[in-house]
């Protein structure tokens, strides 16, 4: 009898391989469409994906978003608050700079102004129903002050005292209406009479059409006042004119002195 034995060995052997390969195939196969199947839902759901993280990237970072611009509003606030605290220490500066200036002009002028002996006086105020007209100053009686007395700085004739208490002191400015001083041409000597008009501008009158003046001229206190001393600044001449008929000159005086503009001047005693 012929032995089938070897022969069916090599044929279950076979078949274990052949049902090996075929059970590696169709893992294979379920592995592959499952990846399949991930990759799709993940490509349909990607989108979603990506929404609510950037949602959840904003709710948690908007606290933080507010802090930050709360503390950039308050860094901006106190910026501002120095930023105006330095421009005012600047303007107080240039404002301190300004009045050692002046002062020290004022200073320079009573010590090189030899003709006379100067009591100087601070300005407290102007009389309100005369703003333009009168100035108060802080020196009376007590400092040698008297009724008459002319009023200077360093850039010419202010006017005269007119009322005194023991300490402070009216002065009657020269561009009031009830001003008038007798005046020259400091260069052709020419007299007149200046008077105030209430504002900014003086006029000199009965100058004679003969008489020599020219724009430009200055016009200085006569020797022959008897209010102010002579040789005192006026003003210049800013407009001379005659008509073919008229008798004496029209003229306008501009003032050295800026008279709404005053903060220290010399009483000369």
């Amino acid at each position: 009898m012929t032995d089938f034995r070897p022969y069916r060995r090599k044929r279950s052997y076979l078949l274990a391989i052949v049902i090996i390969l075929l059970a590696i195939f169709v893992s294979y196969s379920v592995l592959l469409n499952k990846i399949q199947v991930r990759a799709w839902i993940e490509t349909i759901f990607y989108p979603f994906q990506v929404i609510t993280a950037a949602a959840w990237k904003s709710t948690v970072g908007f606290p933080a978003f507010v802090m930050n611009l709360g503390d950039l509003v308050r860094e901006n606030a106190k910026l501002k608050e120095t930023l105006q605290e330095t421009n005012a220490k600047l303007i107080i500066l240039d404002q301190l700079a300004e009045e050692n200036a002046r002062l020290k002009e004022a200073l320079d002028f009573k010590r090189t102004q030899n003709r006379f002996n100067l009591r100087a006086a601070g300005i407290l105020g102007r009389v309100p129903a005369t703003w333009y007209s009168i100035l108060l100053i802080d020196k009376g009686s007590k400092d040698g002050l008297s009724v008459g007395m002319t009023a200077i700085n360093q850039q010419g004739l202010i006017g005269k005292i007119i009322e005194v208490s023991s300490f402070s002191s009216k002065v009657l400015l020269l561009i009031d209406h009830e001003s008038a001083v007798v005046a020259a041409d400091a260069r052709s000597r020419v007299e007149g009479v200046v008077e105030g008009s209430g504002t900014e501008k003086l006029f000199m009158k009965y100058v004679g059409v003969g008489g020599d003046i020219k724009e430009g001229d200055l016009i200085v206190t006569s020797p022959i006042s008897s209010l102010f001393p002579a040789g005192l600044p006026i003003g210049t001449v800013s407009r001379a004119t005659k008509r073919e008929h008229d008798i004496f000159y029209y003229i306008e005086i501009k003032p050295l002195v800026q008279f709404f503009n005053i903060e220290t001047l010399f009483v000369i005693i």
